[in-house]
């Protein structure tokens, strides 16, 4: 049998040294700019009941929520994401608090990552929730938040792609298609791969109307600039649904236009994942560096009314390692170096060795007191580690 006491699970990392240092830089970042704008901190529990993230409107399938069991029998659930208990606590805890809530966190979540494709089942998230407030305004106003946070964090080469949960809905509710097709198609569009969408299309064709056959052929391929609303206004332009959903996108777009971060911007009309959460606008954003989502988010007015009380929200989840990840690979990370001393000192002079050492402190010095009595010792172990050498 093998011992595993000196390993640790594929999907996890220990963070050491400057990548620890670097990792709370950035989440201090990024919490300074939500409580700069208005934002409060909430924290949930690591285990929750299993049911939070089984729900009606569930972000993730329940084969990739890590689950145990507790001394009651009760199913539990490593925390998922964040959106879901926050949902929580807003449904439950926060009902009679004055609305809109702005709520932010920076927490990890757990997923059960597929084996050998890279990705960590641990994840630091950190992001905001705009609960309580409809309209595009809330939607414009999270994700310019989302690409200042990503801008404050050092990253500029990165874009955030825009689209509607209802452009999708508005092409397939209605038609008689069961749930294992609709996914199917669904996927194939969020995915881009033409050859199964063309499979399920010619597979379904009789039951589509000829309109809504072609706008589903061509969504994959409707991504790029704000040129691309005019050719999807074109190809709909006899489905009010679809044209309204392609309005709130323009609107939403002359918004963050508006603020000046339109060179982060793109439009990817065929972003369809999740769509049984989502309700409104959703985006996700991309950087050189790494190869998921660093950034995503949306509207999703059916979640919380789960838990108690029904209210829009609208929000974003940012990937942290993600983040670290990135600046590493564009030569971005760099910790800051301070000026590090060893005090060494013999015998009974602890006390003004620890006052020298605190009087550098507050210089904003990095001051350790010496572990060895030998001040040859002291002297080699401060070469080492880089270090400048007083002597008391």
């Amino acid at each position: 049998m093998t011992n595993w006491k000196k390993y640790i699970p594929e999907g996890t990392k220990d963070i050491l040294f400057n990548e620890c240092a670097e990792k709370v830089k950035i989440e201090n970042i990024l919490k300074k700019i939500y409580i700069q704008s208005g934002f409060m901190e909430v924290k949930s529990p690591t285990l929750e009941f299993y049911d939070v993230f089984n729900g009606e409107n569930a972000t993730l399938p329940q084969e990739k929520i890590y689950k145990l069991i507790d001394n009651q029998g009760r199913i539990l659930a490593l925390r998922a994401d964040m959106t879901t208990p926050i949902a929580r606590i807003a449904g439950t805890k926060l009902k009679e608090v004055v609305h809109p809530l702005r709520l932010c966190y920076t927490s990890n979540v757990y997923r059960v990552s597929e084996s050998l494709n890279g990705k960590n089942s641990e994840i630091t998230q950190s992001g905001i929730e705009i609960i309580g407030i409809e309209g595009i305004g809330g939607d414009a106003e999270v994700i310019v938040t989302g690409i200042k946070s990503l801008l404050s964090c050092g990253l500029e080469n990165f874009k955030v792609e825009l689209g509607h949960a209802e452009l999708f809905k508005a092409l397939v509710d209605g038609v008689n298609l069961d749930y294992e097709e609709r996914e199917k198609l669904r996927k194939s569009i969020n995915n881009k791969n033409f050859t199964a969408l063309n499979n399920v299309l010619l597979e379904n064709k009789d039951k589509f109307e000829e309109s809504s056959l072609k706008s589903l052929e061509e969504l994959p391929k409707l991504f790029g600039g704000m040129e691309v609303i005019e050719r999807a206004s074109h190809l709909m332009e006899d489905n009010k649904r679809a044209l309204k959903a392609l309005e709130s996108i323009k609107k939403v777009y002359e918004i963050v236009k508006s603020i000046g971060f339109e060179k982060y911007l793109a439009l990817d009309l065929g972003m369809v994942h999740n769509i049984d959460y989502y309700t409104g606008i959703i985006f996700r954003g991309y950087t050189h560096g790494f190869g998921g989502n660093i950034l995503s988010g949306g509207r999703y007015d059916n979640l919380i009314a789960q838990f108690g009380d029904s209210q829009p929200a609208t929000g974003f989840a940012m990937d942290v390692d993600g983040i670290i990840t990135s600046l590493e690979e564009n030569g971005q990370l760099c910790c800051e170096k301070n000026t590090k001393v060893l005090v060494y000192y013999v015998g009974e002079d602890f006390g003004k060795a620890y006052e020298k050492a605190e009087g550098l402190r507050n210089q904003g010095i990095v001051a350790e007191l010496s572990p060895f009595r030998d001040e040859n010792k002291a002297r080699k172990y401060a070469d080492k580690k880089n270090m400048e050498f007083t002597k008391i």
